[in-house]
This record gives structure tokens, C-alpha cells and sequence, in this order.
């Protein structure tokens, strides 16, 4: 198959979190597989900055040929002349086109022109059709957009959710034309099951571990306030939390640092930054359980990079694999926006460390399993191909 995959941003942007990762990842796995060519048109962005890349050629990267295109624009609109152009030249090309992200002129304006020449298009809104997203926007032009044109967009494209929980807020879409399929990520290859008592060894101190992008809807602000009651109702153990991440808003960076400083908390959480590659799978791998109490994630790559460390979790139920962290006992699930929630789950968690072994022991084995990125690049060209011949996904 030929395949395009339309994104506003792609490696090296980590800036932008699990989807330059995931969009990456599943265009190198799919790159990978027989007679198939993955092509990839996208911007130099970089949250306020460029990317330094060759612009409008194509670049090979990891098998995968990159076209990145100059932004005119700087912002979140990602406005891309050149990228437009492009898919409007070669959209037809193609045997699938799969679009990723929303809520931007890259994604928009591409699946309009793809409608607009015939052609199949696959989007993939990465969690931005949810109701935190809708909510927090309403009344704004982006929800009268949404409205009045962008439901209208995406009955005519098919759609490509990573989690249920993203299924069930895009309840409007006819189940033929959606597909559920989850993320693609690079996973550590090696088994952990030498090094279940590793951490648990270490009983002066239970480490917590945050990583993901920095942003409100994370929920820090509830877990900072569940350690500062957990540290009051348990001041004989030691609980640090590892904040491993950054943001594209150095304003809210400082004002975390200044809420830290005013529940005194500066001994027990430390600002690590971001961390890439083996350095990240090996601080995930040291800690005694990885926490994400957000208020709204389509999916969560951190999860599967965690669990596939052995390491324990600790997610709130509006995570898109909280479902799957249950139905598999990798850890536990709190409620989403409450103190209490956390607190009393945090507990649970600390408090059972037969569990957090087991899963050490069994976690590893159950993600290559499930999340091998061979499996999931043949079932994604698979669909594909039933779009291309019959124009449905199942």
C-alpha cells in the first residue's frame, strides 16, 4: 500500500507530548511491513519555534519519507501554504490518507480538500472531540465551528479512535465508518521479572512518578494537594513524586513551582524535566508507582511505556486505559477531579504491595502481548485496505 499520513507535527517536536510519539511510531511500524511506503507531509512546528529541517523535500527518517512544510502561522493554527498545496496535488495518489489531530488548519483544510477530490479520509482527533476539550471551548468560535461544520467533516471521513472511552464522547459517527485501534509506541524489549524486588527493597522511601506533558488538564494540581493530606495522615512515611515533563506555557510551569512552594512540598516532589529514550524507561523503571490523575486522555502512551517497565499505575477513570488497567489488575483507577478519590486509592496502592510485585512480575509480558507494534501496523493496513475496497471499517 502507499500510505499518507497527515500530521501539524512530527519527531523530533516532542514538544507536543504522545502524539508525535504514537503518529511516529506507527508510521515507522507500518514503514516496516511488506510492500508498503508510508509518507508523511507535516510542519516545521515546534511550539514557538521551527523545527531545523530541510522544508518542501522529502527527508528519510526511520525508513519513513518526512515532508515538512514552513508554518506561516506560529500558533496552535499551524497554517501551512505549502502542505495544503501539496495535498491537493497528491491526495489522489494514495491508497489511504490518515489525518491526526484537530482543532487546526492542517487537519481541517487537508480533510476538506480530501472530500472535496474524492478521496478517503481517515481522521484520527487524538482525544480532541472529548467533552473537557468541547466544554472548556463552549461558546467559542471552535465549538460554533464544530457545530456547524465540523460534524459535517467528519460524517464524511471515517474515524480512527484509540480508546472506548473516545468512542463513546464521538457518539454522533455511524459505526461503520470507526474504527478502534490503539496507539502504536517503542517499547523496551527486555523481561523485568529479575528486577521485581529492585525498588521494593527500598522501604524508606515510596517513589511516585508523574510523565507526560505538562498542562492543567493532568490534574496536578489534585495530585499535589492528595500528597500534602497523604504527608499530614501519614507523617512516618516518606513519599517523593518525580515530575518528569514540560510544557509549551513556561507561565504555568511557574505557577505549579509557586503551588509547590506554597503546600510545602519542595522535599517531596522534585522537577525532573523531560527525559527521552532509555533515560525515561529507566526512571520509570526505579519508581514504585506512576501516577496520572487527568481529567481527560483519549489514551495515555505513558501508561504502556510504564507498565511495560513493570512498574504499578495509578490513573483516574477519565484515562482512556483505565478500563484497560482494570480489566488486567495493572494497578488502580481513582476518580477523576477529587482530592479524596486519589488519596484514599493512593493508599490502596501503597498499601499493597503484593499486588504492585505481581504486577512487576507480570505487567511486561501482557504489553508486549498486546501492544506489539508488529501486530498492531497489520491490523491498521488492514483497515486500510477494507476502506479503500468497500468504504467500510468492519
Amino acid at each position: 500500500m502507499n500510505i499518507l499520513h497527515i500530521t501539524p507535527s512530527y519527531k523530533p517536536a516532542y514538544i507536543y507530548g504522545g502524539t508525535t510519539v504514537s503518529v511516529s511510531r506507527l508510521c515507522e511500524a507500518q514503514a516496516d511491513y511488506e510492500n508498503t511506503k508510508v509518507t508523511v507531509y507535516t510542519t516545521t512546528a515546534n511550539g514557538e519555534a521551527e523545527l531545523k529541517v530541510k522544508e518542501n523535500t522529502p527527508v528519510l527518517v526511520e525508513n519513513v519519507e518526512v515532508w515538512y512544510f514552513k508554518r506561516q502561522t506560529k500558533d496552535h493554527t499551524h497554517f501551512s501554504i505549502g502542505l495544503l498545496k501539496k495535498v491537493f496535488q497528491t491526495a489522489k495518489n494514495f491508497d489511504a490518507v490518515h489525518v491526526h489531530s484537530w482543532w487546526n488548519t492542517v487537519v481541517i483544510f487537508s480533510v476538506l480538500i480530501c472530500i472535496l477530490r474524492g478521496v478517503r479520509v481517515i481522521v484520527a482527533p487524538r482525544g480532541m472531540l472529548g467533552e473537557y476539550t468541547l466544554q472548556s471551548q463552549k461558546k467559542s468560535p471552535k465549538s460554533i465551528f464544530h457545530k456547524f461544520i465540523g460534524k459535517k467533516l467528519l460524517k464524511k471521513s471515517f474515524l480512527h479512535l484509540t480508546a472506548q472511552i473516545e468512542r463513546e464522547e464521538v457518539n454522533y459517527a455511524e459505526d461503520d465508518k470507526v474504527f478502534v485501534l490503539p496507539n502504536l509506541l517503542s517499547l523496551p524489549k527486555q523481561t523485568q521479572e529479575q528486577k521485581v524486588t529492585e525498588r521494593t527493597k527500598n522501604t524508606d522511601v515510596f517513589k511516585l512518578v508523574f510523565m507526560s506533558r505538562i498542562h492543567h488538564k493532568k490534574g496536578l494540581e489534585i495530585l499535589f494537594e492528595a500528597i500534602r493530606r497523604f504527608k499530614e495522615k501519614h507523617p512516618k512515611v516518606t513519599l517523593e513524586l518525580d515530575l518528569i515533563g514540560k510544557s509549551e506555557s513556561i507561565v504555568y510551569e511557574e505557577s505549579l513551582k509557586k503551588l509547590i512552594s506554597e503546600k510545602e512540598l519542595e522535599k517531596q516532589i522534585c522537577w525532573v524535566g523531560w527525559l527521552e529514550g532509555n533515560q525515561k524507561f529507566e526512571h520509570l523503571e526505579k519508581s514504585d508507582l506512576f501516577v496520572l490523575p487527568s481529567f481527560n486522555e483519549n489514551f495515555a502512551n505513558v501508561v504502556i511505556e510504564c507498565l511495560s517497565t513493570g512498574t504499578p499505575v495509578l490513573v483516574s477513570d477519565k484515562v482512556g486505559l483505565a478500563s484497560y488497567v482494570e480489566e488486567k489488575d495493572l494497578g488502580w483507577v481513582c476518580k477523576a477531579n477529587s482530592v479524596e478519590s486519589l488519596l484514599q486509592t493512593l493508599e490502596k496502592a501503597i498499601d499493597n504491595s503484593k499486588k504492585r510485585d505481581k504486577i512487576r512480575t507480570v505487567a511486561p509480558k501482557i504489553i508486549q502481548d498486546d501492544f506489539s507494534s508488529e501486530k498492531l501496523a497489520k491490523k491498521y493496513i488492514e483497515i486500510y485496505q477494507k476502506i479503500k475496497n468497500t468504504g467500510k471499517t468492519k
